[in-house]
């Protein structure tokens, strides 16, 4: 057995993990860094980051020890699901942080949008190997 091999999947793991740490600081902290702008940027900012999240789970389920064939649909459970928690954790929290449905709803939109795309790539770059040789015809 190869002696880097055990370490592999813990550096696979390791960037999902680190950015859902980010995550959870940015949603948990009393007064997170605020970004001057559009209205609905706050929505932006959840779609963007929980999609992130769910390319990132989606990239590590690809490799062993997970190694699925269609990795997108945990990755995006995962992302909803923790970002659902994230949002029961800002309203029983103390921090004057509020819970909201739209948080929730841009969380889910921008991991399947990211999810949808992340698999298109994914076709796009196996499908070149399936094509038939016309070379030995």
């Amino acid at each position: 057995m190869n002696p880097g091999s055990k370490s592999k999947p813990i550096l696979r793991l390791s960037a999902p993990v680190l950015w859902a740490f980010i995550i959870f600081w940015l949603s948990l902290t009393s007064s997170p860094p605020q970004l001057p702008g559009v209205l609905g940027w706050d929505k932006l900012l959840h779609a963007g980051a929980y999609g992130l999240l769910s390319i990132l789970l989606a990239q590590a389920f690809l490799c062993p020890p997970f190694s699925m064939k269609k990795p997108w649909w945990l990755a995006w459970t995962t992302a909803v699901a923790y970002g659902a928690l994230l949002e029961i954790l800002q309203l029983l929290s103390q921090t004057g942080r509020t819970a909201e449905w739209l948080d929730l709803f841009a969380d889910a939109l921008g991991a399947f949008f990211c999810c949808v795309v992340f698999r298109h790539i994914l076709k796009l770059s196996c499908c070149h190997d399936e094509r038939p040789d016309t070379n030995n015809g």
